[in-house]
C-alpha cells in the first residue's frame, strides 16, 4: 500500500449518511473494531440504553451499549457491509417498540454507519425535509465528533468552495471566530491568490474523481510562515455522489526544515571528500548555502588572528564576471559593518532597512534586494563571515540562519582536519630529516652502549628475580612444609615406639630438601654477576632443568608445554645467559596472558639455505632453534616494529625497564645467532632463537628426583586440596591419625568434582595457588555456593594480604600459612569442627 493510500484510509469517515437527503430519525457510526465513533440522541432512544441505565458515549463497544442488536437482522447487515464495503438496506424493529425503521448501512473510511428512519404508510405524504439550518447543524456536530480534538488543522468545503467547518486550531491560525469564517472562501479569508486557486482546482478534482488529493504548501498566518502537509477527500451522500469536500492539514515545518539542513550537510560532506584544498572547502560551503537558500550570491570567508581574510569561497546563481567583481567589492563593505556590530545582520528589504542605507545604491546596482551577514564565532573569537545576498525581498527565517551556521560549522571542522593533516605531513618530513641525521650519532654511540651492555643485563636479571620472588617464596614454603611435616611425624613415631616407619618420612624430607637445594642453586646461578664463558650446551637438558622454575614463575593459571626435538644438536653458548634469556621470554609471555593460557617451549634442528638465512640475517648453515609461543594478547604492528629497541616497553612506569627483549637480542647476536619475533593481535606471539650448531657433545646433567604422592583416610570427612604431593600426604596422614577421614585432590577441577558430588565433606583444606585454571579461593567460593555451611581452611605459602586482599575473609573461612606445625594444623582443624558443631 502506498503512503498516499495509507493516508487516504486514515481520513475521517465520510459524512454522506450523516447528512442524507431524506428524513433521518437516527444515526450512528462505528469503526472497524465496532467501537462507537458517533451517536446522536435519536439513535440512543431507538436502540435503547445500557441495562444499567448509564448514558452511552463514543468509544464504547456497540454490542455492549445495545445488547438488543445481537442476533438481529441489523447486526447481520452491519457485519456484511463492513466485510465487503457494499451499501445495504433492511427493516429493523427494535425490541419493545411498536414501530419499524428503514435502515441504510453505508461503508465508511474507518468502519460502517447506519441511518434509521421510521417506516411510513404508503398513503401518507412524504415528511417535510429538514431545513438547511438543521442540515448545517447536523454536519457541524458530525465534524466536531471526528475532528475537534485533533492537533491538525481540519476543515470542510461545500461544492461552492465555501468553508462549512473549521476546527479550533484552524480558526486560531486564521485569527477569526466561527461566525467570521464559516461561509467564506479562501480568498475572503486572506489566502494568497495562487493558494486559493490551487485549493479550488483540488476541490474540483476530488469532486470529479471521488479520490483524495495530497500535497504540501507554505502558508503565512498568525503562527508565522509555516509549511503544511495536507490531504483532502470527498464526503459522499447516500446516493454515492460527492456532497462536500473535507480535509486535514499537518504542520511539517520542523521536519521540512530539518530535511533541508540534513540535505545541505550531506551535500557539503560529499563536496569535502572531493576537496583538495581549503579554498575548495570554502567554495563548496558557499555553493551549498546558496542552493539551500536560493540565493543570488554567497561569499564564505575565514579570518586570521588580525581579522585578515585567509580563505575565500564565492558562489553566484548567475555567474557574471562584472557582477561578481561588484558583489565582492560590496562584500568588503559589509564585512566592516559586521566586524563593528559583531552580530547577525538580517536585511529583508534594502529600501526599508536603515542598516542598508549607506550601500543602497550599490545593492541595487548588483541586483541585491535583501541580504544576510552571519559572523562565525569560535571560542569567543571571530573566525569568519558568511554573506548571503538575494535578488528579491524576503523574510529571513530561523531555519535559514540555522542552515548557514550548520554548514559553516562543518566547513570549519574540515578546515581544522585539513590543517592538522598538513601539519602532520610537515612534522613527519621534519622527523625523517632528524632521523637521517641521528643515524650517524647512533652509529657512534653503539660502541659506548656495548660497553654498558653487561651492566644492563645484570640489572635486567635483578628485575626478573624481583618478579620471581612471590612464586619462589610459595615454592620454598611448600618444600619446607614437606620437611617440617616429616620431622613432626618422625618425632611422633619415635614416641609411639614405631621406629620402623621412620624411613619413609626420612626419605620424604630428604627429597624435599634436595629439591630446595636444587632450586636455590639455579636461583644463584641465574643471579650471579660475573661473566661466564660459553661451553657446549645441550639445550634439551638445560630446559628440562629449569622447567620447574618456569612453571613456578608463570603461575598455575598458565599451562606449560615443552616439546623437545629428538637428537637435538648441541650449541656453544653461555648456559646461565641462555637460561636468563628463556626466563625473560617466559615472563613476557606470562604478562601477555593475564587471564591464563598456554605457553609452549619447542626445540628443533634447522638447516638454513641461502634464501632462508638471508631473510633471517644469518650465514647459511645448521642451527638449533628454540621457540617460545603463547596464545596471549599479541602485538600490534607499531609495537612489533620496536620490540627489540632498548628501553622500549608497553608496561606502566615502574613495572618494566624495556631491556628484556633487547638483551635477548644482544645475547643471541653475540652468540652468533639471531632472534625472530612473530605476533598477531588477539592470537599470540612466537619468539624464535637461532643458535649455531656446535660439533662437540655437551656434558650431561643429572635430573633431580621427584616426590611421590601418598593417600589414606577414615573418620570425619576432610577434603585436602594441594598440588604438592608431600603436603597432601602428610596432612592426610595426620588427619587420619587424629580420627578423621581424609579425601585428596591435586587441583581445583578435581576438588570441585568431589564437592559437587553427594559425598559427605565437613571441612575443606586447600592451598591457594592451584593448577588447572582455578585457585583455592575460587574453589572455596564455588563449593560454598553448593554447600553453604562448609567450613574452609586455607594453607598457603604466599603472604596473607597478597592472597586475600588485605586479609579480609568471610565467616567460615580461616587461613594457615606455610610452613606450619602438624600439631598446630590439628588444633586448628579441631577448633573449626567443634565451632561448627556448637553453632549447629
Amino acid at each position: 500500500m502506498s503512503e498516499f493510500s495509507r493516508r487516504a484510509d486514515l481520513s475521517p469517515p465520510t459524512a454522506g449518511s450523516a447528512v442524507p437527503a431524506v428524513p433521518v430519525a437516527a444515526y450512528f457510526a462505528v469503526d472497524a473494531r465496532w467501537q462507537l465513533v458517533y451517536l446522536d440522541d435519536a439513535a440512543t432512544s431507538v436502540l435503547g440504553r445500557r441495562q444499567d441505565g448509564t448514558h452511552t458515549l463514543p468509544g464504547a463497544m456497540l454490542w455492549e451499549a445495545f445488547p438488543g442488536l445481537a442476533g438481529s437482522l441489523l447486526e447481520a447487515q452491519l457485519r456484511a457491509t463492513l466485510a465487503d464495503g457494499q451499501c445495504r438496506q433492511c427493516v429493523y424493529s427494535p425490541p419493545g417498540l411498536a414501530i419499524s425503521f428503514e435502515v441504510i448501512c453505508s461503508p465508511q473510511a474507518q468502519g460502517v454507519s447506519a441511518s434509521l428512519r421510521e417506516c411510513l404508510p404508503a398513503c401518507a405524504p412524504d415528511p417535510e425535509p429538514p431545513s438547511e439550518r438543521t442540515l448545517h447543524e447536523q454536519r457541524r456536530r458530525f465534524y466536531e465528533t471526528f475532528l475537534s480534538t485533533t492537533p491538525d488543522l481540519a476543515y470542510a468545503w461545500d461544492l461552492n468552495h465555501r468553508f462549512t467547518y473549521a476546527n479550533r486550531v484552524l480558526l486560531q491560525m486564521w485569527g477569526k471566530t466561527w461566525e467570521e469564517a464559516i461561509g467564506k472562501n479562501c480568498l475572503e479569508l486572506g489566502y494568497e491568490p495562487w493558494h486559493a486557486e490551487m485549493h479550488s482546482r483540488e476541490i474540483e478534482q476530488v469532486r470529479a474523481t471521488k479520490r483524495p488529493v495530497r500535497g504540501d504548501v507554505p502558508f503565512n498566518g498568525t503562527f508565522g510562515r509555516r509549511i503544511y502537509d495536507y490531504i483532502i477527500f470527498p464526503v459522499l451522500g447516500p446516493d454515492g455522489e460527492v456532497e462536500a469536500v473535507a480535509g486535514t492539514t499537518r504542520d511539517v515545518t520542523e521536519r521540512k526544515n530539518s530535511e533541508a539542513r540534513q540535505h545541505a550537510l550531506f551535500r557539503l560532506a560529499e563536496a569535502i571528500r572531493a576537496a583538495g584544498s581549503l579554498t575548495d572547502v570554502a567554495r563548496a560551503a558557499a555553493h551549498v548555502i546558496g542552493d539551500a537558500l536560493t540565493a543570488r550570491w554567497v561569499s564564505y570567508k575565514t579570518l586570521g588572528p588580525q581579522l585578515q581574510v585567509q580563505e575565500l569561497g564565492q558562489w553566484s546563481f548567475h555567474p557574471d564576471e562584472n557582477g561578481a567583481a561588484a558583489l565582492a567589492l560590496h562584500d568588503e563593505r559589509r564585512l566592516s559593518q559586521t566586524l563593528r556590530s559583531g552580530s547577525v545582520v538580517l536585511v529583508g528589504h534594502i529600501d526599508h532597512d536603515a542598516r542598508a542605507a549607506s550601500v543602497k545604491e550599490q545593492h541595487r546596482a548588483c541586483g541585491v534586494a535583501s541580504y544576510m551577514d552571519v559572523p562565525l564565532i569560535e571560542g569567543g573569537e571571530l573566525v569568519g563571515v558568511v554573506h548571503v545576498s538575494s535578488n528579491v525581498p524576503r523574510t529571513w527565517t530561523d531555519n535559514e540562519l540555522a542552515i548557514v551556521r550548520d554548514v559553516s560549522e562543518q566547513a570549519r571542522a574540515a578546515f581544522e582536519r585539513i590543517r592538522n593533516q598538513q601539519a602532520l605531513a610537515a612534522s613527519e618530513a621534519r622527523l625523517r630529516e632528524i632521523n637521517e641525521s641521528l643515524e650517524a650519532e647512533v652509529s657512534a654511540r653503539t660502541k659506548e652502549l656495548m660497553a654498558t651492555e653487561e651492566a644492563l643485563r645484570h640489572s635486567q636479571k635483578i628485575e626478573a628475580i624481583g618478579q620471581l620472588t612471590g612464586g619462589l617464596a610459595h615454592d620454598f614454603n611448600n618444600l619446607l612444609g614437606g620437611i617440617t611435616g616429616s620431622l613432626d611425624l618422625m618425632r611422633v613415631r619415635l614416641v609411639q615406639g614405631r621406629g620402623d616407619e621412620l624411613f619413609r618420612y626420612i626419605d620424604l624430607a630428604a627429597r624435599s630438601a634436595q629439591r630446595a637445594a636444587s632450586l636455590t642453586q639455579r636461583l644463584l646461578a641465574f643471579a650471579r654477576r660475573q661473566t661466564l664463558a660459553p661451553s657446549p650446551t645441550n639445550v634439551n637438558v638445560l630446559i628440562s632443568g629449569m622447567e620447574e622454575l618456569i612453571r613456578r614463575t608463570i603461575g598455575p593459571a598458565i599451562t606449560l608445554e615443552v616439546v623437545t626435538a629428538v637428537a637435538l644438536w648441541p650449541t656453544f653458548v653461555d648456559g646461565p645467559q641462555l637460561e636468563s634469556a628463556l626466563l625473560n621470554l617466559c615472563i613476557n609471555a606470562r604478562d601477555a596472558m593475564p587471564d591464563g593460557g598456554r605457553l609452549t617451549i619447542e626445540t628443533a634442528n634447522k638447516w638454513l639455505d641461502d634464501k632462508w638465512a638471508q631473510e633471517r640475517d644469518l650465514p647459511a648453515g645448521e642451527y638449533v632453534c628454540i621457540s617460545v609461543t603463547d596464545n596471549g594478547t599479541g602485538m600490534p604492528p607499531d609495537v612489533l616494529a620496536r620490540a627489540f629497541d632498548p628501553f622500549f616497553t608497553t608496561k606502566p612506569i615502574g613495572e618494566g625497564t624495556g631491556l628484556g627483549l633487547s638483551m635477548v637480542y644482544g645475547f643471541a647476536r653475540q652468540s652468533g645467532g639471531q632472534v625472530r619475533l612473530y605476533s598477531e593481535v588477539g592470537r599470540g606471539s612466537t619468539v624464535s632463537l637461532y643458535l649455531p650448531r656446535h660439533l662437540q657433545e655437551a656434558r650431561a646433567e643429572e635430573i633431580e628426583p621427584a616426590s611421590a604422592p601418598g593417600a589414606a583416610g577414615r573418620g570425619e570427612v576432610v577434603l585436602v586440596v594441594d598440588d604438592e604431593a608431600p603436603i597432601r600426604l602428610l596432612v592426610a596422614e595426620v588427619l587420619t591419625e587424629a580420627g578423621y577421614t581424609a579425601l585428596q585432590a591435586e587441583d581445583g577441577p578435581t576438588a570441585l568434582r568431589l564437592l559437587h558430588s553427594a559425598a559427605r565433606i565437613d571441612l575443606l583444606i586447600t592451598d591457594v595457588g592451584l593448577p588447572g585454571g582455578l585457585n583455592g579461593r575460587q574453589v572455596a567460593d564455588a563449593a560454598r555456593a553448593a554447600r553453604s555451611e562448609l567450613q574452609v581452611l586455607f594453607i598457603t605459602g604466599y603472604a596473607e594480604n597478597a592472597a586475600f586482599g588485605n586479609g579480609h575473609l568471610p565467616a567460615g573461612m580461616q587461613l594457615l600459612t606455610k610452613p606450619f606445625k602438624m600439631d598446630g594444623l590439628m588444633q586448628r582443624v579441631q577448633a573449626i569442627l567443634e565451632s561448627r558443631t556448637t553453632a549447629s
